[in-house]
């Protein structure tokens, strides 16, 4: 029984420290933008210079215009008041539903395992899939409920912007000790050079600052690594 239980523990602890977490929030940086905990993101940005994206199913008209506020025309009406600029605007038959940029949130659906749009106005909710489809065209779409009178609608917007982008790439902390490293090392043994040959008028090999000891360190690491190999053995360390 403490077997299993620590087997439990085991992977518990597995899960928590190595499966992705990304997947569990999504900080929006921009009305178009949001950025995973691992530093990789969505930019749905380009999607701003499209004209609205269109969709009519069971008497529900909807059209979008991700990242900014535009005029629109539904019916021949009108969307927003006082020919006010919006982000989506919905015909349910009855009045036209509309919603802007500033009642538009972009985080992370764990339902869809996606990043979505969603757009609050007063009693009316619209939740918008942003879907990674590698093909260089966009697809826009109702799905659920397709009623006039609910007050959730869910909607898929399909495109290339909605893949997933990858951080640039700098220097890693390794790459940039090892640059310092060797630049200390060739800052060492010109120095040593030009003040041995200075100060003392060295030539030949002499001019290599602490000869001796460079000339004994191959030796030096191969007795280490003998020593390592050999668990540390006193014995085997003075057969060396």
């Amino acid at each position: 029984m403490r077997c299993y239980d620590a087997t439990i523990v085991v992977i518990s602890l597995f899960l928590i420290f190595f499966c992705d977490p990304t997947s569990s929030e999504c900080t929006q940086q921009g009305p178009c933008i949001c950025v995973l905990p691992d530093g990789r993101y969505y930019n749905v940005t380009g999607l701003a210079d499209s004209e609205p994206f269109r969709d009519s199913k069971n008497n529900l008209t909807v059209l979008f215009h991700p990242c900014t506020n535009v005029q629109m025309l539904l019916n021949n009406k009108t969307c927003g008041q006082n020919g006010q600029k919006v982000s989506l605007c919905m015909n349910n038959t009855l009045t036209l539903l509309y919603g802007t940029v500033e009642e538009t949130q972009m985080k992370w659906s764990t339902e869809g395992n996606c990043p979505t749009f969603e757009v609050h106005h007063n009693d009316t909710k619209w939740i918008i899939d942003i879907i990674c489809q590698k093909e260089n065209r966009i697809s826009f779409s109702l799905d659920y409920p397709l009623s006039p009178s609910s007050k959730t609608h869910r909607l898929t917007l399909a495109s290339s912007y909605g893949c997933i982008i990858q951080p640039e790439q700098g220097l890693s902390t390794g790459s940039i000790l090892v640059i310092i490293s060797f630049a200390i090392v060739v800052l060492y043994f010109i120095s040593g050079v030009v003040a041995l040959k200075t100060l003392r008028g060295a030539t030949g090999r002499q001019m290599v600052p602490n000869h001796d000891f460079w000339c004994k360190l191959p030796s030096l690491v191969r007795d280490g690594i003998v020593f390592t190999f050999n668990c540390c053995r006193a014995g085997s360390y003075e057969r060396i």
